[in-house]
């Protein structure tokens, strides 16, 4: 998937002025049809962030409605999408959801310029690309060459509403037309053949690994400028942290760098980021993804986090604790498909 073009991240003052305008206004769009409601709605919305869209699931003012937050599957808005959500205030009947759901059934079918295209129509292959799911697109029936580019047009949205928005923008790699494939399902029956491949192939259950099978990978590198007297760093990789990669309230990488100059500035820093590991752990709002020691000259914790501000928050208290002299350096940058792991653990594992 191309990278998308950075966009401006909203403040918090920003997003509660959205919702403040929204419930002001939500009895008014209430008195609308579902159509004005959803268009009113994300008009309201786009004068915050141009990149957005609600959409409305259920019919206004009834207890199964649901407010979803689109971002049309641009992952560069992705962020100020979760933004919004995790700071949504109950708006009773409502519930707020972040990304559209997947289209069930396998009936769903497209018409778009005269041209009609069908689940059963698109043929889907699949294999992992690095910890992502690479897929070869096909079609089960003759397309004129003038509307093969129309076709895979049209075949890009129906992925993305049979997929759901996250695991098609995020958990989805490459995706390749191809004139033929030896394996393939039809789009109708591929949604749980793609699940089933995340859990079993790439091991993504989604849950938080348990302490009793918790694995951790320790290695040694030397950095390709680094002189042969120069110490190797240091890499211990959360293998476990994998069955987490990519969950969508764990999308923030933060990285907290420490300077180190003697054993005991190593021991403060990592007395400083296990604190912060250990209790990202009991809220499940985080886990370290690796640590590095980097030469003697510094030690890194990476991890992955629900709230970057309150994580943030939490590692400026931990150092202050536990690392009062050390001028730690910390950075964080939105990852929502795991680059930042999956790099190393292809580079580890991807001969295996």
């Amino acid at each position: 998937m191309p990278e998308e073009d950075a966009v401006a991240p909203l403040t918090t003052e920003q997003i509660a002025a959205f919702w403040r305008a929204f419930s002001s206004r939500l009895p008014a769009l209430e008195a609308l049809d579902s159509y004005a409601f959803v268009e009113q709605a994300s008009d309201l919305l786009q004068d915050y962030e141009p990149g957005l869209a609600i959409e409305l699931e259920g019919e206004p003012k009834t207890a199964d409605a649901r407010l979803v937050l689109t971002a049309h599957g641009v992952i560069a808005h992705f962020e100020n999408l979760q933004a919004l959500a995790r700071h949504a205030p109950p708006c009773e009947p409502y519930t707020v959801q972040a990304f559209r759901s997947r289209t069930l059934g396998s009936g769903f079918a497209m018409r778009m310029q005269d041209f009609d295209l069908s689940c059963d129509d698109v043929l889907v292959g699949h294999y992992d690309a690095g910890g992502n799911v690479g897929l070869e697109l096909s079609f089960a029936k003759e397309i004129p060459q003038d509307m093969m580019d129309h076709a895979r047009h049209m075949a890009f949205i129906m992925l993305d509403h049979v997929l759901g928005e996250w695991d098609f923008a995020v958990r989805v790699g490459p995706v390749d037309f191809v004139d033929t494939l030896s394996e393939a399902q039809p789009l109708s029956q591929f949604v749980p053949i793609f699940d089933a491949f995340q859990r079993d192939a790439l091991g993504r259950s989604y849950v938080y690994p348990q302490e009793e099978n918790d694995r951790w990978s320790s290695l040694e590198a030397r950095p390709n400028d680094a002189d042969e007297d120069d110490p190797p760093d240091i890499l211990t990789f959360h293998d476990s942290a994998n069955a987490l990669a990519t969950r969508a309230d764990l999308s923030h990488f933060l990285a907290w760098r420490f300077p180190i100059g003697s054993q005991e500035e190593l021991d403060n820093a990592r007395a400083a980021q296990d604190a912060l590991e250990a209790q990202l752990l009991r809220q499940q709002s985080g886990i370290m993804a690796f640590s590095r020691i980097e030469g003697m000259s510094s030690r890194l914790a990476a991890f992955y986090v629900t709230d970057p501000v309150a994580a943030t928050e939490l590692a400026g208290r931990l150092a202050a604790e536990h690392a009062p002299a050390q001028e730690a350096d910390l950075h964080v940058i939105y990852d929502p498909a795991w680059r930042e792991y999956l790099e190393l653990y292809a580079a580890i594992y991807g001969n295996e």
